[in-house]
This record gives structure tokens, sequence and C-alpha cells, in this order.
């Protein structure tokens, strides 16, 4: 699960804004010419491996680019990024995230795409990267969330798997809390998180987080009953403490109670289940979240953009940096290496080729990721500048209340003004 930028990540970036940047160079060099593009991303060390794999196969392809990698874990990539950015040192292409996207494009920070082959992709999954019509990220797959449940822990509890297309909220708080009973396990690993509140939100109150303007579109009172919801939940003992959820938070993603049998379910993005389910005997289904109505088809569920390619816009060689995200999206070898460990391909041309490569659980994913699109609504707004703060302001106050530190009227109305000042 993502952590979020702290504030200083923010203003780095922010102070941008009065900087005059542009395009140097018109790039499109000739082949005689020696290239060498920088390309940033984070993940471990799977991804790491595979991308090195796939940069080798294009310079074998393009004799005269050289692309230098560079990486980290989340939890340093935005500060790493920030940093280069305000010093005018900023990778030629990066991987890009969607609560950073429209904070680095209204910063003059990208390059807008225009020769990056976008026909096997979607037309909404390609507006997730995009802004007054111009693409400034090339989506690489993506992602829904879902209900992570282990179907052991369900088993040893002696209670039944939920039917995800009837569920309500109130089962969710109901079957956790037997097999909290029941078993050694909890019901619930943690709250909901950002993603999961801003789900809770489209269907009690038909708002999103924010607006289109990017302001905050709902009032402290919203989110009272979601608060109230864990309150329930932690007293009928389906929700850890506040100390637990800390914890949780905290460890990597193989070492969570999701992926460690301590919780029957967790919320999470569906792609992220192989490395969720990576540990020997756990083995993870995919549920979709509740609704409030005990229809799927009122739980507004949307596909949301993995993650992006950008190129930064001070480049010297857009044209090759647009060559290599090209390459990366649209290449079937590339695909081959990836497979579905930056999301769903977006590109689905890519989907059906690499369909026979994947094992039995990444098949699963895939048909389970397919089948949303029965009942997935339109995606929320782009998030505005700041954003990157909410998902830490939302989870420190479901702590805060958790801890008992603060009432449900008091940690919707900080959550809310802390977040509206993040967006400011």
């Amino acid at each position: 699960m993502k952590k979020t930028a702290r504030g200083a990540k923010v203003v780095a970036v922010a102070s941008l804004a009065a900087l005059t940047i542009s395009a140097c160079g018109g790039g499109g060099g000739d082949d005689d010419e020696n290239i060498n593009l920088r390309f940033t991303w984070w993940g471990g060390d799977t991804r790491h491996a595979y991308t090195q794999e796939i940069i080798d196969a294009f310079e074998e392809e393009h004799p005269n680019i050289t692309i230098s990698p560079e990486f980290d874990s989340w939890e340093g990539y935005w500060d790493s990024l920030a940093t280069q950015s305000a010093a005018r040192d900023t990778p030629d292409i990066m991987q890009m995230d969607l609560s950073y996207i429209r904070e680095y494009i209204e910063n003059g920070l990208l390059y807008e795409l225009d020769q990056v082959n976008t026909d096997a992709f979607t037309d909404e999954l390609l507006a997730t990267g995009s802004s007054e019509g111009a693409l400034y990220g090339m989506p690489i797959g993506s992602t829904s969330l879902t209900m992570m449940t282990n179907e052991s822990v369900f088993e040893d509890a002696g209670v039944e798997m939920p039917d995800d297309d009837t569920w309500t909220w109130d089962d969710v708080t109901q079957v956790a809390a037997e097999v909290s009973e029941n078993s050694e396990a909890y019901g619930l690993a943690r709250p909901f998180n950002d993603a999961g509140v801003g789900i809770w939100l489209r269907q009690h109150n038909g708002t999103n987080m924010v607006t289109e303007d990017g302001e905050v579109a709902w009032e402290p009172e919203d989110v009272v009953p979601y608060f109230e919801m864990l309150g329930e939940a932690l007293d009928s003992g389906a929700l850890p403490s506040g100390a637990q959820v800390n914890e949780d938070r905290a460890a990597a993603l193989e070492q969570t109670m999701i992926a460690t049998e301590g919780a029957a379910m967790d919320v999470w993005w569906d792609t992220q289940i192989k490395v969720l389910s990576s540990n020997e005997g756990v083995e993870l289904t995919p549920l979709k979240l509740p609704s409030e109505s005990g229809n799927a088809q009122d739980a507004q569920l949307y596909y949301k953009a993995s993650m992006f390619y950008s190129v930064y816009e001070g480049t010297e060689h857009p044209e090759e940096a647009q060559m290599f995200i090209d390459y990366l999206v649209n290449n079937e070898d590339a695909g081959r290496l990836q497979l579905l460990e930056r999301g769903i391909p977006g590109n689905a041309e890519i989907r059906e080729a690499i369909r026979g490569d994947l094992d039995e659980d990444e098949t699963d994913l895939l048909e389970y990721n397919e089948g949303l699109e029965e009942v997935v609504a339109e995606a929320p707004p782009l998030p505005p500048e700041g954003f990157g703060a909410v998902q830490e302001i939302i989870w420190r106050y479901e702590e805060e209340f958790l801890f008992g530190r603060v009432s449900a009227e008091e940690a919707a109305q900080r959550m809310h003004d802390e977040i509206a000042g993040a967006l400011e």
C-alpha cells in the first residue's frame, strides 16, 4: 500500500510554478548521435530486474540510445523527484502516479506525449493522464480497488465467504466480527483508507473526494457515519487496535496481516494480490467492495490507471523519450517481461498476447478485473495539486479515532479541514 508524500514534496514541486521551463532542442537526432536518457521509477526488486531486461532489449534495437536507470522505493521516490525537479535535474522519463500527475502538469514539468501510439488504449484510460485534451501521462495499465479475502481464514473460522454481488457495508462488519470471534485472525486488517473512503462517499453521498476544480467535494458530517462504522467494528473485535493498524501500515506488503493470515479481509488495489499472496500457503481472492444497496451495480467501483510514464518538459530528446515509452507500453516482448506487475496492461493487444503466459493466479486476476466492466462507474476527477497529502491525512485520522483520541465528529471535521488546507 502506498504511502504519501510529506508536505515538503508538494512545496518543492509547487515552487517550480514560478520557473520558466521549456523543452531544450527539438530531439530527433540522427542515428549516429549518441543519446542518453535517464529513466526513473519506484518499485521492488522484481520490477527493477525485469525493467532492466526491457531496457537492454530496447538498447539492442537502438544502439545509439542509452537508458540510464534510476529507481527507489515508493517512500523515497517522490522526495527525490521533487528535489531533482526543483534543481532542474528531472530525469527525461519518469514513472508517474495519479496522485501527483496534475501537480506536475500544472507546474509545467511534463511534456505533451504526441508521438506515442495510443490506438490500443481506451479513451477512458487515456483521459486519466490527460489535461485540456493533451496527454501528459501514458497509462501503463489499470487497477481497481478490491476487498482482498483469505478463504482459509474464513474456513478456519467456520464463516461462509460473502457474496460480493449482494453484500453491504453492514455485512462486512458483521462477517468480520464473526471471523474475529471464531478464529485467531481479525476479520478486518485495518480501516478502508483514502480510496475506500472515496468509494464510500460516492455511494453514500454521490460525491467524489474532490471536485473537477480540485476542491473538497464533501462536508464533515458526510463522513461521521464512516467513523461510526469503524467504531462499531473496533468494539466488536472486527478491527484491531490503532497501534496494530499503525504497525500493519508500516510493514512490507509480504508482512501485513492479510499476507500472513492475520486477517480475513483488507482493502487493496487488485493488482497487488500477487505480492500479498506470495507467502507459502497464502491464497487470496479479490472481491468487489460492498455497496450501500446490496447491488454491485451501485458500488461505484472504477478503473484507475495503475501508473503512468511521463516525459520531462526540459528533456533535450523528447522524440527518443517518447520512442522508449512507446516501446514500454506497445512492445509485445516488453509486455511479456512485465506481465501484470505494473497493472493490467492498458494495451488490449498486449493483454491478449500475454494471456497464455500467465499463471493461474494471474489469470484469475485478469478475469476478475475484466469482469468489473459490467459494474464500473466513471472514474473520479484528476486529483489536484496537493492531493499527495490526502492519503496520509485520512490514515492519521482513522488511527487517531481508533486510538480513542478523537470522536467521530472531531475526526471528520479535522480531516476535512486538513485536506482542504492541503489542496489550497
